[in-house]
């Protein structure tokens, strides 16, 4: 689809991780709401769904954004009148934006359980929830070191690296291909998470292998990954987008043929376990937990229209 201006804006960002990319598509929501012209509840729920459906698009990895407008649309049945309507959207966007701070602060907490003195953690990229917890881990008094992945292309591992360093924790940058080698000798893996459904961990490219070491190795290897990060049942995956091939080699031979893909799908059966707000639980239990939230119906007739596959 054609994404609208704003939503276009959130397609660029390459950087941010789930959660800041969530919490901004939150404000925009909002802004939306509060600016809308609709002339009628209908008109209203229709647009905020229309607009929601673009935020998706523009992000399809990231699970948040559909829990997000899912939480939305559930806010606004039985409101009638536009003072309604728009208090519903606010309130539904904060508390979302509450929520995805203090399930960050219960996830570190789990995840410090996970961290002894002497551990070698290898991660990748640029988790905002791995730092928190590598940051909490620190400050309860856990001595460390940390390998970080580069992440081409983007090398957003280098942000991670720089913040890690910045706060005190031992920190060595590799490049991905190195990676492997290190995850064998590694004590614990921890990396975050874009998506999390039945299907498996939507992680940033990378993360597939990285598990099929630690498994060979018998290093745990652990996401950390809020439940804002859950696919909803019944929604399907949307197909992720090839990226830029000069990311990879600009100016690159005709004939070579450049794939530039920013996620990879790791099978939960790799999983160590998964590091959410409720403690960590294994992958029985996020199954149960994901089959007891409810998809809306107008989101729902969106997800059976798209023809996208699953990344």
């Amino acid at each position: 689809m054609q994404l609208p201006y704003i939503a276009a804006e959130i397609a660029i960002d390459n950087r941010q991780g789930a959660a800041q990319i969530a919490e901004r598509a939150a404000d925009l929501i909002m802004r939306r709401a509060i600016d809308s012209e609709a002339l009628s509840p209908r008109e209203f729920r229709q647009d905020l769904l229309v607009f929601g459906w673009s935020l998706i698009c523009a992000q399809p990895a990231m699970a948040p954004l559909v829990n997000l407008v899912n939480s939305v649309l559930w806010s606004l049945e039985e409101r009638t009148t536009p003072g309604d309507l728009i208090h519903a959207v606010t309130e539904t966007t904060d508390v979302f934006k509450r929520q995805i701070h203090q399930h960050a602060l219960h996830v570190a907490e789990g995840a410090l359980a996970l961290i002894a003195d002497g551990t070698t953690i290898v991660t990748l990229s640029h988790s905002t929830t791995v730092q928190h917890a590598l940051r909490h881990a620190q400050r309860a008094g856990r001595r460390f070191t940390v390998v970080c992945g580069e992440s081409r292309p983007i090398c957003e591992g280098r942000q991670t690296a720089e913040i890690l360093a910045g706060c005190g924790i031992p920190t060595r940058l590799v490049i991905d291909a190195e990676l492997p080698s290190h995850v064998a000798r590694a004590q614990l893996v921890l990396v975050g998470a874009d998506m999390l459904s039945t299907q498996g961990l939507v992680n940033k490219v990378g993360t597939y292998g990285m598990a099929l070491v630690a498994r060979a190795f018998g290093v745990p290897f652990y996401t950390l990954c809020g439940s804002e990060k859950f696919l909803l049942p019944g929604f399907r995956p949307l197909e992720q987008p090839e990226r830029s091939r000069d990311e990879i080699w600009a100016g690159a031979p005709s004939g070579v043929r450049i794939q530039n893909r920013y996620f990879d799908v790791t099978p939960l059966e790799l999983l160590s376990g998964i590091v959410t707000e409720q403690g960590t639980l294994p992958v029985a239990a996020i199954e149960a937990w994901l089959a007891s939230t409810r998809l809306h119906p107008a989101l729902a007739g969106m997800a059976n229209h798209n023809t996208g596959r699953a990344p």
